[in-house]
């Protein structure tokens, strides 16, 4: 089996549940994203998916603690995830303020603006470091070679600004990121003075001189106070689980 022969590539983390569904999905069977991992990455009954390398990207450093724990957890299986705190941009190295509601356990909507937070008084403030997405995809996918890669992108606003960079460098193409599922952040569009839409992103990819990323809407929020981090002995007989 080749390493890295796929690669998922996470943008926005958050807990890190959507990865957890990737690896050990017989935890999240009413899981959305599911069918997707299905179809791409072949039904996990008879194999682990050592062969699926995940990149996660989580602009908040709050999730980092438990996110480094999921990534530690997985690499003592041999499965390679890495997680990378940084808010996912079209440049890399710049300081961005993230707005996050300070109670962790409804900690869905931190981004860089503050206008997903309904509690203003209880917000919390950092400051995190940008990442290019398309300088990262040169520099650490590319030399993989990877026969597929499969995205999930969901950065509280900011596709608004990173979407076109993806665009302009050439991610959104089938032999680059072959498919992805995106949740786009209507409330906030015109505050990143976008015009970008599901139907105007849909055109953008066809003027392409390549064959275009295939792109769904999904927005995957069962299971947002995840689950166990161990299965069951039954679970783990009947799935060979790693």
């Amino acid at each position: 089996m080749r390493r890295c022969r796929y690669v998922y590539l996470d943008l926005g983390s958050n807990k890190g549940v959507q990865i957890r569904k990737l690896y050990e999905p017989w935890l999240y069977p009413e899981g959305k994203i599911l069918q997707f991992y299905d179809k791409i990455f072949g039904k996990v009954r008879y194999h682990s998916r050592r062969d699926v390398c995940t990149f996660g990207f989580e602009a908040n450093p709050r999730h980092m603690k438990r996110l480094k724990y999921v990534e530690k957890r997985y690499k003592s299986y041999d499965i390679n995830v890495t997680f990378f705190n940084n808010a996912v941009s079209n440049i890399s190295s710049e300081s961005v303020t993230i707005y996050s509601d300070t109670n962790f356990d409804i900690d869905w909507g931190s981004g860089i603006h503050s206008s997903l937070i309904d509690n203003k008084t209880n917000m919390t403030i950092y400051e995190v470091q940008t990442i290019d997405i398309v300088k990262f995809f040169a520099e650490n996918i590319v030399p993989l070679k990877p026969e597929y890669v499969f995205a999930k992108m969901d950065i509280e606003g900011s596709e608004f600004i990173v979407l076109p960079h993806m665009l302009k460098g050439g991610l959104l193409c089938d032999h680059a990121i072959s498919s992805m599922v995106l949740e786009m952040h209507d409330r906030v569009r015109e505050e990143f003075q976008s015009d970008l839409s599901f139907a105007t992103l849909k055109e953008r990819l066809k003027d392409q001189a390549c064959t275009p990323t295939t792109i769904h809407d999904l927005d995957d929020e069962t299971y947002t106070g995840d689950v166990s981090f161990e299965p069951c002995e039954e679970e783990s007989e009947t799935y060979n689980t790693f």
